[in-house]
C-alpha cells in the first residue's frame, strides 16, 4: 500500500507524540527512587502520588499507542480513536493551564497542548481525511430518501 505524504508524516507524528506520552509515566515512576523524593517530606505520600499520576497517564497513552497502531495499518477506527484520543489529551492541558492560573504558566504544558493539537488538524486534512473515509457520506446512493 502506497502511503501519501501527509499519511505518513501525521503517523510518524503521532508515534512521536505516543512515545511521548509514554515516556511520561516512566518519568514519573523514575522520580519516586529519586533521592530527593525518598529523602524528602512525606516520602510516602510523594512517592504514591507520583505512582498514581503515572497511573492515571499510562491508561490513555496505552490507547493512544493501540490508535497508532490503527492509523499504521489504514484503520478508520485508528483515525477515529486517535482524534479522540488527542483532543482528549489537548483538553486535559487546556484545562491544565487554566487551573494554574495566567500568570503561572508552564511552558512543558503549553508544549504538550501544541504537540496534542497539531495531530488533530493534519488528521482533519483532506488528504488524511479521505485516506481513512475513502467515501464521503454525502454520497448516497439516488435511490435512498430521507424518511
Amino acid at each position: 500500500m502506497k502511503r501519501s505524504a501527509w499519511v505518513t508524516v501525521i503517523i510518524l507524528l503521532q508515534l512521536f507524540y505516543v512515545l511521548v506520552l509514554l515516556a511520561l509515566p516512566v518519568y514519573l515512576l523514575a522520580l519516586t527512587r529519586a533521592a530527593e523524593t525518598v529523602n524528602g517530606p512525606d516520602a510516602a505520600e510523594s512517592i504514591s502520588g507520583l505512582q498514581i499520576g503515572a497511573a492515571v497517564l499510562a491508561g490513555p497513552a496505552l490507547v493512544g499507542l493501540a490508535a497508532w497502531f490503527g492509523l499504521w495499518k489504514g484503520k478508520r477506527w485508528g483515525w477515529a480513536v486517535t482524534i479522540l484520543t488527542d483532543l482528549a489529551f489537548a483538553g486535559v492541558f487546556v484545562y491544565s493551564l487554566i487551573d494554574d492560573g495566567w500568570k503561572n504558566v508552564d511552558w512543558a504544558v503549553v508544549a504538550l497542548t501544541a504537540i496534542a493539537v497539531v495531530p488533530v488538524v493534519y488528521l482533519l486534512s483532506p488528504p488524511v481525511r479521505r485516506t481513512y473515509w475513502p467515501k464521503s457520506a454525502a454520497q448516497l446512493p439516488a435511490t435512498s430518501e430521507l424518511r
